[in-house]
């Protein structure tokens, strides 16, 4: 697994957190202001501060980039247990929300690997929870596809339409749409699933997933 799988940036600091500390930087300035001289100097402590914390919170989510491309690493190693390592305190150090949302999809690939489903699912869970917009629909999908594989097909229907119902039109929409079907059929659904079968048929054209749409549509043969 790579960084640029999963569409990563190494992103800097919001400019409302920016003002937030600011604003409280002056505070602190008007409460001791016997200390700090009006005037140049006032502004260049404030400066300072501000710097400050800046270069700690770059430190910071350098550190979370840095653990997780050493769990990628473990992980492509064979070495799970220091890759879950890596990647707990990457999640658990919440630096960086991408980071860290990017650390719960590698933690629910590893908890499927040992069939820990619910463990995975916890860990997509969270990982919609705090990874910022362009990867929450990853997230999201991935626990479609999570709920599939621990044999839980309602919840698998639901997570799917909840996610097409908020990203209807992303490229990962065919295939939550095939998970959604599969499972609708193990649901005993029959009906809900051909209907999704043809959704796919019509709405993904020249598409594998259409291809195989098309084939689950097929009247058996005699």
């Amino acid at each position: 697994m790579s960084t640029e799988k999963h569409w990563t940036s190494k992103q800097s600091v919001k400019h409302d957190e920016v003002r937030d500390f600011f604003a409280q930087g002056l505070d602190l300035a008007l409460l001791h202001r016997r200390e700090v001289v009006i005037g140049a100097a006032g502004v260049a402590v404030l400066g300072a501060l501000i710097g400050l914390y800046v270069y700690s919170r770059a430190a910071k989510e350098n550190e979370a980039w840095d653990k997780l491309a050493m769990a990628e690493a473990y992980s492509y190693y064979g070495r799970p247990q220091e890759a879950a390592v890596a990647l707990a305190e990457v999640t658990a150090q919440n630096a960086s929300p991408t980071a860290a949302g990017l650390a719960g999809l590698m933690q629910s690939e590893l908890k499927q690997s040992k069939g820990e489903h619910d463990m995975a699912l916890a860990s997509l869970t969270h990982a919609a929870e705090i990874a910022p917009e362009p990867l929450k629909p990853f997230a999201l999908a991935e626990k479609v596809t999570a709920l599939e594989a621990a044999g839980k097909p309602a919840e698998c229907v639901a997570a799917a339409q909840s996610f097409l119902d908020a990203n209807a039109d992303h490229f990962l929409g065919p295939q939550v749409c095939e998970v959604m079907a599969r499972c609708q059929l193990a649901a005993g659904q029959a009906d809900a699933a051909r209907a999704t079968w043809q959704k796919i048929s019509l709405q993904y054209p020249d598409t594998p997933w259409a291809a195989r749409a098309n084939a689950r549509l097929q009247p058996p043969t005699q």
